[in-house]
């Protein structure tokens, strides 16, 4: 059930956030690669994440995280979320 309060609004850009579900993300896709695949569902999940926390204030962001979610869903094993991490950081300058 949807929350009276935050219904029908996106939640507030909060680029720790993003930052912490992408981090999340990359330890997760570790944990995949060193014998549990099913991690990888954990760690697009958490990209999901980082795009609802960035979307508001930060759409171009928020659409750069989902291409590498997508990427991720697709096997690719070369995707550098570090990238990410960093480019959120300028953003909080």
């Amino acid at each position: 059930m949807e929350c009276e309060k935050y219904k029908g609004k996106m939640r507030e850009s909060c680029l720790d956030c993003t930052r912490k579900h992408i981090a999340q993300a990359l330890i997760l896709l570790t944990e995949s690669k060193l014998g549990h695949p099913e991690h990888k569902w954990l760690a697009v999940g958490h990209l999901a994440e980082a795009e609802a926390e960035s979307v508001l204030m930060f759409p171009e962001f928020a659409n750069k995280i989902r291409r590498f979610r997508l990427t991720i869903i697709e096997n690719c094993d070369t995707i550098d979320l570090i990238e990410l991490i960093k480019e959120a950081g300028e953003l909080d300058e």
